[in-house]
């Protein structure tokens, strides 16, 4: 997918081209969505059409960036409180860390640690073809499910009762639910992202498309080797 950069390029250039036919007054296309009025009502669309994606991808940004903390925050994250609960039940079994539990919660803590969670958004692949969950999603919701195996460990642990409260079965229950609750909004935020970049996609495959179909009318109206053609051509 061309960068924001380029977008932008594309976007000054047409406008430029505009500005450009507007000083030709006998500029005389025979379709009539290559007219100046025409383009400019179809560059607004793209304007907005930026916008949107800029404000999609930034409301994506900020729940992201609220999800990360649920789980990597060195004090309140999944990762630090199961470890907290793995050691919790160390301290209150006899057999301390040789305990069956704590083995299985030492396991889980380190396999929460080799998830890679990536911060920033990923764009859509493209093509047309369905749409796949991404590699980095898939790494959330790895995660999740290991802390969900956390919470089935801790329910059969006898007498389970930790002066953390935040750590307790029903506590960590209702986080593991805010966080799945998180993991949806950002599903959903990711979507309306996804949609407002193949929007504004097909709008610039229109716009690139009316651009060469304009350079092709002055061709015709004025000929190639014209100025007001030569002129046109670097827009």
């Amino acid at each position: 997918m061309p960068s924001e950069t380029t977008f932008g390029q594309r976007y000054t250039k047409a406008r430029a081209l505009v500005e450009y036919l507007n000083t030709l007054t006998t500029y005389s296309p025979g379709n009539p969505a290559l007219t100046a009025p025409e383009l400019t009502t179809l560059l607004d669309s793209v304007e907005a059409a930026n916008s949107d994606v800029a404000s999609k991808l930034f409301d994506l940004q900020t729940e992201r960036d609220r999800r990360i903390d649920l789980f990597k925050n060195v004090q309140t994250g999944l990762l630090t409180k199961s470890a907290q609960i793995r050691d919790y039940v160390a301290s209150v079994n006899p057999k301390g860390k040789n305990s069956t539990d704590y083995k299985k919660l030492q396991k889980m803590v380190q396999r929460m640690r080799g998830i890679r969670l990536s911060k920033k958004p990923e764009p859509p692949a493209g093509g047309g073809g369905p749409k796949t969950i991404s590699t980095s999603e898939r790494s959330y919701g790895s995660m999740l499910a290991v802390g969900k195996e956390v919470l089935e460990v801790i329910k059969l642990v006898a007498g389970y009762a930790p002066s953390n409260t935040t750590l307790t079965v029903a506590n960590f229950t209702t986080f593991l639910e805010s966080i799945d609750t998180k993991n949806s909004l950002v599903a959903q935020k990711q979507e309306q992202w996804d949609n407002s970049l193949e929007a504004r996609g097909t709008l610039y495959n229109t716009l690139a498309d009316s651009v060469k179909k304009v350079k092709l009318a002055l061709a015709a109206q004025y000929g190639k080797t014209s100025p007001e053609f030569a002129d046109a051509v670097k827009y």
